[in-house]
């Protein structure tokens, strides 16, 4: 076998390290006090009694600090701690009267942390060796001491009692921790499908599939209302709600309503609704869908709109969906770790909207030819060619134009100039 298969073998895993907080210490620092007080009693060896308290709260201490970083513990590293504590322990026991010592409840000590942290063979382990220490340090057992033996007797039961009751405990705990967990990860899961498919109605619609939008935007709005509901049972079964699951309910709540708004405004903005907007909401909204996409490749996706941009007269359902459509086209070229900007400025008669990346650039006869359906150099990875072309045809319709670009420094940047007061003032000019 191996250096690589034995050390394998003799992996035991890991634990989930549940905190001990200070209860050591202080049961170590009573044990102390009462050790001082009774220093002057026959059974008690001063000061090397003291020495081994000192070196229990020590120990403990460093241990503590160590295992409080960690969100789980190697179980060799926890048998470590185990034993130095009861090696202290039975040489606290030792200077103070041997087996009839009153400090024998510190074996308690190991014995919790065993049942708490380990696996059962270890809290089994650790109360046969307290057990087998108290046994060892009281023999031999005169024959008429029944006193001794029921004393005994009572000891082993308390430690097997103890180790039984905070066992069940912790395992009760773990099971509960266990199912947490699954389930946030199948919120994780639930959260990216519904960004996936909130993106997927908007392309859909553009495509012209209003038919297919209808019939699938229940099943997505299950989708969202059941990321609501696992966030806010998994915040309700935490002993200590975390933040990060409140803050899912309400993205759940905010995915919900985007996918009803999304699928009325879609369905209504067949015809073009035109009012003032406020170029950055669309934005907005555009960095939010496109969000999950972004982030699995490290893309940072910015803004860069003044507040005090004038508003243009337009549909903002369908601005909406050139945004979407435009930073999507962005990611699927943009490297690992790149960079997506939408900015905007005033410009003579209207807004001049610019989304622009540090991708590879648009091939020379994609600059050189118009826009069209279907041209696109991403077929085999399912890309269809209508972004783009779509995006042209809303903006045409709000009397823009739409030019593709290669940056001076590297990248590609879609320019789009919007009329302020719509298609009808850019007609008459």
């Amino acid at each position: 076998m191996s250096l690589r298969n034995r050390l394998k073998a003799l992996d035991r895993g890991e634990v989930t390290n549940f905190s001990r907080n200070s209860y050591e210490i202080v049961f170590s620092i009573f044990m102390v006090t009462l050790a001082y007080f009774f220093r002057n009693s026959s059974q008690i060896v001063y000061p090397q009694i003291l020495y081994f308290f000192l070196l229990l709260m020590g120990t403990n201490l460093v241990f503590n600090y160590l295992l409080r970083s960690r969100a789980s513990v190697n179980l060799w590293l926890v048998d470590l701690i185990l034993l130095a504590n009861f090696w202290i322990i039975t040489g606290v026991l030792y200077y103070s009267g041997g087996g009839g010592s009153y400090f024998w409840v510190l074996y308690l000590l190991p014995v919790f942390a065993a049942s708490l942290m380990a696996s059962f063979k270890d809290a089994f382990g650790m109360v046969f060796l307290c057990a087998l220490a108290i046994i060892t340090m009281s023999w031999p057992l005169g024959g008429g001491e029944l006193g001794l033996i029921l004393g005994l007797v009572i000891k082993m039961g308390v430690l097997v009692f103890s180790a039984g009751v905070v066992y069940n405990t912790a395992q009760s705990k773990k099971r509960a921790e266990a199912g947490l967990a699954f389930k946030r990860e199948q919120v994780t899961l639930l959260e990216r499908e519904v960004t996936e498919k909130e993106m997927e109605i908007v392309k859909t619609a553009s495509s012209g599939e209003v038919g297919t939008l209808v019939s699938g935007v229940m099943h997505d709005l299950g989708n969202a209302v059941t990321v609501i509901m696992l966030s806010a049972q998994i915040a309700a079964e935490d002993e200590k709600p975390d933040k990060k699951d409140l803050e899912r309910v309400l993205k759940g709540a905010r995915y919900a309503k985007g996918l009803i708004s999304a699928a009325l405004s879609i369905v209504r903005g067949q015809d073009y609704a035109f009012e003032p907007v406020q170029l950055r909401e669309p934005a907005e909204s555009a960095v939010l869908l496109t969000e999950y996409s972004a982030r699995k490749k490290g893309i940072a996706v910015e803004i860069d709109i003044p507040a005090d941009l004038p508003p243009v007269r337009a549909s903002r359902a369908h601005l909406e969906r050139v945004l979407i459509n435009t930073v999507s086209n962005s990611l699927s070229f943009v490297p690992v770790g790149g960079k997506v900007k939408i900015s905007a400025r005033a410009a003579e008669g209207g807004v001049a909207l610019e989304i622009s990346d540090d991708g590879p650039g648009f091939s020379e006869k994609m600059l050189k030819d118009e826009v069209k359906a279907f041209d696109t150099t991403r077929k085999e990875k399912g890309g269809t060619g209508l972004g783009l072309y779509v995006c042209k045809k809303i903006v045409r319709q709000h009397g823009g134009t739409m030019v593709r670009e290669n940056l001076p420094g590297g990248g590609a940047a879609i320019r789009i100039f919007l009329p302020a007061g719509g298609p009808a003032e850019n007609a008459g000019k």
